[in-house]
């Protein structure tokens, strides 16, 4: 994982100083509103609750998100600030053992939403890179189904609610595309709640891309 990030941060770098010096006005590359999609691996766990028990599984599995969302560039054009809304698809099928009654607990989740603030510097003398820290509030609902030894079929819902954070980079590319990647972990808080295992730091990274709506010029 490391050797990927050193690698594209290290190719975002090569292509950024080989971009061509443009005649005219100076472009705000960040600036106003956008469309994004990306894909990559994210933690996603579930809970059933099996006499008082919040048993959990995990794994790190494919989700695709789409985005969209408003930045500006204050300072010179050094600063941005921005909020997202994003709308993912999610591998979140999930199984785990009952060990007390040996019982299987299936848990299912295929989409995700949320919300989140970004904050960047860019870099360069075009101002062509940003490099940036994110904060987003994800919503994930599960549907979870075991049976008992009698044949007693259970269905929950898991309803969660966690913070993402993490840093990213992103380089404009050509026409109103840019390149962007991020690298993030997770803040989960189960409260007074008594669970089968801790929920492992498995970290999340994606790429994608970013589409503005218009390029703005000084």
């Amino acid at each position: 994982m490391k050797a990927i990030i050193i690698t594209l941060f290290v190719l975002l770098g090569t292509i950024s100083s080989a971009q061509i010096r443009e005649a005219g006005t100076p472009i705000k590359y960040f600036d106003g509103f956008y469309f994004g999609a990306s894909a990559g691996s994210q933690n996603i766990w579930g809970g059933a609750f099996i006499n008082e028990l919040d048993l959990l599984a995990q794994k790190s599995a494919l989700v695709v998100e789409f985005s969209v969302g408003y930045r500006k560039q204050l300072l010179n054009d050094r600063l941005l600030v921005g909020f997202e809304l994003h709308q993912g698809v999610t591998d979140g099928k999930l199984s785990e053992v009952y060990q007390p009654l040996q019982m299987d607990v299936f848990y299912e989740n295929n989409s995700q939403s949320g919300f989140g603030l970004t904050l960047g510097t860019t870099v360069g003398p075009r101002k062509r890179l940003l490099v940036f820290t994110y904060a987003k509030v994800t919503k994930r609902n599960f549907d979870i189904s075991f049976t008992e030894d009698n044949g007693t079929h259970h269905i929950q819902e898991d309803g969660q609610r966690f913070l993402q954070y993490g840093i990213g980079a992103e380089l404009a590319l050509i026409g109103n595309l840019n390149l962007r990647a991020a690298l993030g972990k997770v803040d989960v808080d189960f409260g007074n709640l008594v669970t089968s295992q801790d929920v492992e730091d498995l970290g999340d990274f994606n790429i994608g891309v970013v589409y503005h709506i218009g390029r703005k010029s000084k």
